[in-house]
């Protein structure tokens, strides 16, 4: 952030600055205690957060903005701490403040999957001819948020901003950060449904991303999706783009086509078609391209640049990412996330891909946390598991016994399922059980280390072969 005036901010957020917050300069506002340092505004945002004046005199120009009172507060100057009756209040006030210094673009990514890579694929078509200030990798949660929302300065151009909802008020506590422009709805399926009483409370909070856009701006959805076509947009007064197979989607996908490390497509556009490729696969990639190209368009990147720096973009680790592997066994590394939207995806992407010859392993630790549609999500990931035909099933952990036991309800046979506690049992399995040319698939919402260390396993198989 580049320095502020004390008096503007106390201002901003109605607070009458005493004669001496004049002249003081802050280069930096915070809500974490241990980034005290000179010239510095703090937010004690929970009173449950210890303060000891004495530890914090001896910076320079430090402020505390809190509703309560803590140890040794008589160590630091009055006008060092800036009473409020309700702090989180002011907070908002601020970063309402802030945001609107500056007249730029944001775009607000959401969606069950496809948010992160969505929003990696916007910053990577922006950033040669734009300063672009977004979120690092999956760190999406409400705890960085300030942090992004400092980032954007005078040198800023656009904004692109993952939106996490994994608990009721998440979007709108997002969306008082950074006042969206532009939203887009990559797609909804369940998740996150032990934090919320019901999956449409889910969808109805992926919904309030219109609300945070004040209901104007531009909103890019996923027609394809049930769930989302099936929202309330009476209210919404913006501009509607949507993309999908759909005939009727303004971005219209006409063909996807699997490659054998990239996807290509066809895509029509306002009369006219264009072909292109993204690397990567699966059908969902190509989605997350289409809605990055709107993006894009919105921001004032034309349609043929748009499709020509996608093809030169290049995934986050553990996204459908294939590793060779001894024995010339091709590894599959999914790990980074397991709904049942992403787990549907993932399978669908390693039967396209494989070859009659070749057998589809898939090797499952337990999806992300469900709540009472688990018991309905692990069946129907059996089933899927029986009609594409997977070769072999393997579970690790206790929770994702659950597909085998799933699996063989919907006639998979016993004796192509496995099951496995221990790492170490499974590497001692993989050492004898896989052949040349078989495609291993690794899917977890859990036990990422364990998974891992497995993947490492059969990684580092592949030097010691070679030597």
């Amino acid at each position: 952030m580049d320095p502020l005036a004390l008096k503007d901010i106390l201002t901003a957020m109605e607070i009458t600055p005493g004669e001496a917050h004049l002249g003081i300069s802050i280069s930096k506002v915070t809500h974490n205690k241990f980034a005290a340092d000179h010239n510095t505004l703090y937010f004690r945002r929970s009173r449950k957060t210890f303060l000891d004046g004495e530890k914090l005199k001896g910076f320079k120009n430090f402020y505390i903005v809190t509703d309560a009172s803590f140890s040794n507060m008589e160590k630091l100057k009055t006008e060092q701490i800036i009473m409020v009756d309700d702090v989180m209040e002011a907070f908002y006030k601020f970063t309402s403040y802030y945001r609107h210094l500056f007249d730029i673009p944001v775009i607000a990514v959401t969606g069950t999957c496809g948010k992160t890579t969505t929003k990696e694929m916007i910053k990577h078509i922006l950033q040669k001819d734009l300063n672009v200030q977004s979120t690092i990798s999956n760190k999406n949660a409400g705890y960085y948020n300030l942090r992004y929302l400092m980032g954007i300065d005078e040198e800023t151009d656009v904004a692109v901003i993952e939106t996490a909802v994994a608990a009721p008020g998440h979007m709108m506590e997002t969306c008082k950060y950074f006042f969206p422009t532009i939203g887009i709805i990559t797609m909804i399926d369940v998740d996150h449904t032990d934090r919320f009483h019901s999956f449409k409370d889910y969808i109805a909070e992926k919904e309030k991303l219109m609300k945070g856009l004040n209901n104007n701006g531009t909103l890019i959805i996923n027609i394809d999706n049930p769930h989302i076509s099936s929202m309330n947009f009476s209210k919404y007064r913006g501009e509607i783009v949507t993309f999908g197979k759909s005939k009727h989607a303004d971005l219209n996908i006409d063909d996807i086509v699997f490659d054998e490390k990239k996807m290509h497509f066809k895509l029509n556009y306002k009369g006219k078609s264009y072909n292109g490729s993204v690397p990567g696969l699966g059908e969902h990639n190509v989605y997350n391209a289409i809605a990055s190209i709107a993006a894009a368009i919105e921001v004032g990147i034309n349609m043929k640049t748009a499709i020509k720096r996608l093809a030169s973009f290049q995934h986050l680790d553990a996204h459908f990412q294939m590793i060779e592997s001894r024995r010339q066994v091709t590894l599959i590394d999914d790990t980074w996330k397991s709904t049942p939207a992403s787990l549907k995806s993932g399978l669908s992407s390693l039967k396209k891909i494989s070859l009659p010859s070749q057998r589809t392993i898939a090797v499952l630790g337990r999806m992300s946390a469900l709540g009472i549609y688990a018991d309905e999500e692990y069946e129907k990931a059996g089933k899927l598991i029986k009609d594409l035909e997977i070769d072999i099933l393997i579970t690790k952990g206790t929770i994702a016994k659950d597909f085998g036991v799933a699996a063989i309800q919907a006639g998979v046979e016993k004796e192509k399922i496995y099951h496995f506690i221990e790492v170490e049992e499974m590497k001692t399995f993989f050492d004898t059980f896989l052949q040349p040319d078989d495609l291993l698939y690794f899917k977890t919402g859990g036990n990422g280390k364990d998974f891992d260390e497995i993947i490492q396993y059969l990684k580092k198989d592949t030097k010691q072969s070679r030597e």
